[in-house]
Order: structure tokens, then sequence, then C-alpha cells
């Protein structure tokens, strides 16, 4: 006798065999498997990472790691480990994710069961040997006692197809795809193609053609001499809103188009090319015109350059051999500049105009182009440079002056610039200062322009561990002494190098006496005006040593005093802490 059953192969318990239960056990595992058959799927060909205890599986074709040959074999997860059932004529098994039963016919697992009733108004047909090939069938356009008889052709591909010459003689809509192999003719006076009221794609000519293939589309075509052929893309509504996309990258008119008619134009174009010039994606209106004419036609003419945010640049270029030479315009801020190149790489800010006083700045200075002898007729305001006497001139007042440097206006810096707390010859940072602890100097400074500040700056050249420093600004009372403190900056760090800045709001007069000032708690050293850039102090009797700053002892951790109570003996020679000061 067999130790295993005919059909199921399951172990027989022996007459003289020890440890019975083994095999017991084991025959109602494989009952346990294969009785009521119900699998997960049939499209795995490696096993689940984290299988549930009794989860079972048809092996697809191709199984691989600790399924490999187990193909088509059904494989259970028991007790810990992957368990294989090799499949008899006439298994039956349910496919959960499919929903459907399959039989083993000894090679493959097939479909079940005869032609039967499908109670639901969408069924599908599956191919046993690949269950992702599915036809999908719809009951809803079927009219109520309609039985309807189909024969599948004998394709793999479309269900219905047209092959051949067609002919439809009658109104007729497609509302789905068809598919045509040959010319399908449509002889009635009208024939609807696409008529969804949804998202839909309907295309015509769609086939791919390799290069150097023409296909022809007509549209409207056949059209004698004299009669009116209408094709109409988008809406057939006069006036209708939407949107057409052509989406080609050429157009071509076999005849001139001396007449696009119109209502009203708002055309909108991505790339835009005139005059045979090509537009791309940085030049997206590209022309090649000797001259450009906006015409008025109305009370005035306008051409705006727009942009998105005051960062981004709003301006005409200016280019020789496309090396650009000149910009104009906005150029990252919302004041008029003008910048020009020597080379389209590199750039100079050559004017200014503040957008919020209208002041105009020059950055790099402004050169008076001598002339030989003064203007025959200068108008007030007139400024020149005669070249003949070497003067600065100008016309005020009906009169010609000459201007010595406290005529001339000290140009107040534009927004985000630094200007030196300098009065007086000279201006260069050329020394250095070094501070001493608890060490508070003060000097004058006489605005030429009212300065509305941001930022006040000083540069550390040697630095101290742990060393800190404040600025601090005062008035200037009756006599034009220090008087009333107006502000004294957070603590800037002093044990790096390089320049500290401290942020203010401060509104300094132009001709107004003020007192710039640093205060160190260390000795690091800071850089220092000439000492010509200072004038020189009343020290209360004469000196022959110039003074030039007010130096005295405070303890660093006092706050500076709210009055500074001028003492004679506090002058020194100095010189005084470059200060710089930032416009706001």
């Amino acid at each position: 006798m067999s130790d295993i059953t005919t059909h199921l192969l399951l172990p027989y318990i022996l007459a003289s065999q020890a440890q019975k239960h083994v095999t017991h056990n084991e025959a109602l595992r494989l009952l346990d498997a294969m009785v009521q058959l119900s699998v997960l799927d049939r499209t795995r060909t490696a096993p689940p990472v984290s299988p549930t205890d009794g989860d079972r599986h048809i092996v697809a074709s191709g199984a691989s790691g600790l399924w490999v040959g187990w193909d088509l074999n059904v494989a259970s997860w028991v007790d810990g480990i992957w368990m294989r059932l090799v499949p008899r004529p006439g298994w039956l098994a349910w496919i959960a994710d499919e929903a459907a039963f399959v039989v083993w016919n000894g090679s493959a697992w097939d479909p079940v069961g005869e032609p039967v009733d499908v109670s639901d108004a969408v069924f599908s047909l599956v191919n046993g040997a690949d269950p992702t090939k599915k036809a999908l069938f719809s009951l809803s356009g079927i009219t109520t006692g309609t039985t309807r008889t189909f024969t599948l052709p004998n394709t793999s591909s479309e269900l219905a197809i047209l092959a051949g010459t067609q002919t439809f003689s009658g109104n007729k809509t497609f509302s789905g795809t068809v598919t045509a192999s040959g010319t399908v003719t449509v002889s009635a006076a009208a024939a609807t193609i696409g008529t969804a009221t949804t998202t839909a794609t309907y295309g015509m000519g769609t086939g791919a053609t390799t290069t150097s293939i023409t296909k022809t589309l007509n549209l409207g075509t056949g059209g004698g001499s004299g009669s009116t052929t209408v094709v109409n893309i988008g809406s057939t509504t006069a006036g209708a809103g939407g949107m057409t996309v052509v989406n080609t990258p050429t157009v071509t008119f076999a005849n001139a188009v001396t007449q696009v008619g119109m209502p009203q134009a708002n055309l909108t174009a991505q790339l835009l090319g005139l005059g045979g010039a090509t537009a791309d994606s940085y030049n997206r209106l590209s022309m090649n015109t000797p001259a450009v004419l906006l015409n008025n036609a109305g009370a005035g003419i306008e051409a705006t350059v727009n942009k998105a945010a005051i960062g981004n640049d709003a301006a005409f270029a200016f280019k020789t051999g496309f090396s650009a030479r000149a910009l104009f315009g906005l150029l990252g801020s919302d004041d008029v500049t003008l910048k020009v190149s020597p080379d389209g790489a590199s750039y100079f800010d050559a004017l200014i105009a503040d957008r919020a006083t209208g002041r105009i700045s020059f950055p790099a200075g402004v050169a008076l182009a001598g002339l030989a002898a003064d203007p025959a007729s200068p108008a007030d305001g007139w400024l020149w440079h005669n070249a003949s006497t070497d003067q600065l001139r100008a016309r005020i007042g009906g009169m010609t002056r000459i201007l010595a440097d406290q005529d001339v206006p000290w140009l107040a810096p534009a927004a985000g610039d630094y200007a030196l707390s300098t009065t007086g010859a000279g201006g260069a940072a050329t020394g250095t200062l070094a501070g001493a602890a608890n060490r508070m100097d003060i000097f004058p400074f006489i605005p030429r322009d009212d300065l509305t500040l941001d930022r006040l700056a000083v540069n550390v050249t040697t630095l101290i561990a742990g060393a800190l420093g404040k600025i601090v600004v005062y008035s200037s009372d009756a006599t034009g002494r220090p008087g009333t403190l107006l502000l004294e900056t957070v603590d800037l760090d002093f044990s790096t190098a390089g320049v500290k800045a401290a942020t203010v709001a401060l509104t300094l007069r132009r001709g107004i006496t003020c007192w710039l000032g640093i205060r160190h708690s260390s000795t690091a050293t800071l850089s220092a005006w000439a000492a010509t850039a200072t004038p020189d102090l009343n020290g209360g009797s004469p000196v022959t040593t110039a003074r030039k700053v007010l130096r005295r002892t405070l303890a660093y951790a006092t706050a500076a005093p709210a009055s500074w109570g001028y003492l004679a003996s506090e002058t020194n020679a100095g010189p005084g802490t470059a200060i710089w000061l930032r416009a706001a």
C-alpha cells in the first residue's frame, strides 16, 4: 500500500509508526490549505515581505527567491514557512483580487463554467493565462426587454473595427472610439463626431508619421469659385468666450494673407517673430526692422514695461553685436538707473534717480568737460568748468560765480550707500586708532545735506578677544559743543576683524553740527580718519597742537551720559575714529 492518498497526496499513518500525531497534523495542514481553496492573487513571482499565517497565492510564471521552481503552484504560508501545493487536474480555486473562479487543467488555470447570466450592469471577460487582459462590457445602453447577440471578431485589439470602405448615409453619432483601417465616406448632409459635454479628446490625422512623410488633413475643401466655405474652430456662437489652442510649430499660408477680420482682437502668443526674425524662450518677441512707429491714436500714447516685483528688472538694453553696452530702467529696485558696460559682463552705475525724493546721484562722479571760455549766455542753474582759468563756475541769480569747496553741496548718497563722517579736507581712512578700556571719543560732523540713516558702521583692523564697542551720537548745544545724547547703539563685536554695523533710525540736518563717537570696552584697533578730515576744536586757550576729539573715561557698563557737559580739558589731538553713515 502507498504511503500517501491517491488524489490529495495526504500522508497515511503507518501501523507501527511512532509520533503518529506528526503525520496526522501534516495531513490536516494539507487539507486546511487545499479544501475550499481560496488564494489572494496569482500575479506574484516572489513571496510578499510580511505574509499573514494562512495566506495563499498562485505563483506566477518566472518565480524567484523562495518560490523558484513553483510556477503555477499554490504557495501557503503556515507556521512561519512557505508550503508548496502542486495542483492536480480539476482543482478549483477562488482568486480573491479578481473575484473569479479558475480550474487547473493540468497545465494552466482556466476560467470556470458554462455561459451564465451575470447579474450586473457592467461585467468583464478575463484571460485565464494573463489576468491583465480584460474585456469590459456595459449593459446600460440596451433597452429594457431587449436581447442582443454578439459574436466577437477574430482580433487581438479592438472589439469593433471598420475594415475596408464604409459608407454612412444618415446622421451618425459616435460617442466612443471608432477605428477605421480603410476609407470612411459620409454622404449625409450632417454628421457629428464627438458629442461629449464633459472633458474629452477627439483626434483626426493623429497617427505618428516618420521623417520626410507628409500627411494631409483636408477641412472644407472642394469649394467652387464664388462659394463660401466656413470652417469653425472653437465655438460657433458669435462673441462666445473660451480658448482655442492650435498646437503646431509652423503654420504656412499658401497664398498671401492680406487681412484678418475680427470684431476685436486680444491675442496671446508665447513666441512671436516678425520681419523674418526668430523668437526664442528668452527673446519671446523678436523683429527685424529698420524702424518702429508707435502712432498716437487717441489723447496720448504710452509704452509700458511692467515687472512683477521690486527686485526684478524692467529696462531697455542697448547692445552692440548682442553684447550689452547700456541698461536703462528699473534695475533691481524701483529707482531709475543707468548702467554702462565696456564688455557686456561688468557694469557701472552711471546715474540713479531716487524714486522717493527725485534726487539724482552719480555713483561714479561727474566729469565736466573743460570749456575754453564761459558760455556766451548762460541761464540760471548752469554749471561748467572753465579750463582756461581751471575754475568751477555757475550762473546764480543772473550772475556768474566762481565756486570754491564750501559752495559745492555735499551730494547725499543713494539709499543703501555709505557716506563718510568727515568734515573738511580729505576723507580717506588713512590711519588706525587703538582703543582703551572704558574710553569714549567724540568728534564734530557737519552734514552738507539732510541725511536719513539706517546704519552706522566702523571697521575693526586688530581684534581683541571679548572686546565690545558702541557708537554714540550727540546733538550740539547753542555754542556748537556736544549737547544731548541722540542715540547709543547696541554692543558691537570687536573680537573679530571687519566692518561692524548697527541698525539705527536717525535723521541729521544740513549745516547742523552733531557729534559722533565710539566707546571701547578693551583695546581693539579701528580705522581712523586722516587728521585733516576733522576740524580743530576750541580748547579754551591758544595751543600749538591741533585738538581733534573730546575724550573722557567712563566705565563701559555705564550708559553714555544723557547730556555731555563740555570740559576744555577733554580736548585731544585725535584722530577721530572712522564712522560710516548709510543712507536709508
